[in-house]
């Protein structure tokens, strides 16, 4: 019986047969850059950047604007940026450029752009996009470049979360995509300030304090619209009288100036580079043509008592 068991078992295996060998693990997947986008986001001066934080540098000041356009209070916003020759980079959110109602915020876009202004993204709705799921941050960050490109006619290199509410998971998205991130140094809580003199006080205050910086406000906001001017006239007077003392300017300028890769500076183009060059050499013009500030003639001191 046992030499039959042994025989049948011969049998059952046939000579040629091999133990299957597990087969290798694949590596895990890896999600697929967004190729669509890529295109969408290709700009070789702003994108691909260290995220700006505003404090990159000294001397030197850059005015964002955030959830334009607006056509109530926009277009003040730029005529007092275009009456000082301010550079500027004005935030969009998406949503005022779509169908029949966003006509003219349409209309605002392609002024800021003829204008020489930089028009990059603030997201679709203006959500806080911390802790959102992948399908919030494809309707928000991804639907919203591809519309503002379109409007555009370029590439948008920048994003600015709403209320700088980010995460991990947000910076990835945009790092995937060539977006940089641009936060701020100077934050003027425009949106909930009610005294427009006093806010006026506060942000060239506050610009004098850290020597320049990203200046974050908000150009939807009627009192924004009606001091804007004003605080760009103290930043000029400012610098005027820095020049009679023989002391530097906070020269206003292009977000360009704060871009950083790894650190390390990266180059200003040429074009913005000669913009700023222009407004050093006729600021000294603009301050002999301001108005001189009043004097106060002083009172006659009281005549002496005559002597008795």
């Amino acid at each position: 019986m046992r030499a039959l068991w042994l025989c049948l078992m011969v049998v059952a295996v046939p000579a040629h047969a091999e133990t299957k060998k597990p087969e290798p693990k694949k590596p895990a997947e890896q999600p697929k850059k967004p190729d669509e986008l890529v295109a969408l986001t290709d700009d070789p001066l702003l994108a691909k950047a260290d995220r700006v934080d505003g404090d990159e540098l000294k001397g030197m000041v850059a005015f964002t604007f955030d959830d334009g356009p607006n056509p109530e209070t926009t277009p003040d916003v730029i005529d007092a940026l275009q009456k000082y020759d301010i550079p500027a980079t004005f935030f969009i959110v998406t949503r005022r450029l779509l169908g029949k109602s966003g006509e003219k915020s349409r209309e605002l876009l392609a002024r800021q752009i003829a204008a020489g202004f930089l028009v990059e993204d603030h997201s679709m709705t203006h959500p806080r996009l911390k802790g959102v799921t992948a399908k919030t941050l494809a309707s928000e960050i991804d639907a919203s470049i591809k519309v503002l490109a379109k409007e555009a006619g370029r590439p948008i290199g920048m994003f600015r979360p709403p209320y700088g509410a980010f995460d991990g998971v947000g910076r990835a998205w945009l790092r995937k995509r060539g977006l940089t991130e641009v936060l701020w140094s100077v934050d003027t809580l425009d949106w909930k300030a009610r005294d427009a003199e006093r806010l006026r006080k506060k942000v060239m205050k506050m610009i004098l304090a850290q020597d320049g910086g990203v200046v974050l406000m908000h150009d939807v906001k009627p009192i924004t619209a009606k001091i804007v001017g004003q605080v760009l006239d103290d930043l000029e007077a400012e610098n005027c009288t820095r020049l009679a003392a023989n002391k530097d300017p906070i020269w206003p300028v292009s977000i360009h100036y704060f871009l950083r890769d790894k650190k390390k500076p990266r180059a200003v183009p040429a074009d913005v580079q000669k913009r700023t060059d222009a407004y050093k050499a006729a600021l000294p013009g603009r301050c002999a043509a301001r108005p001189k500030p009043a004097t106060t003639t002083p009172a006659p001191a009281p005549a002496a008592p005559a002597s008795k």
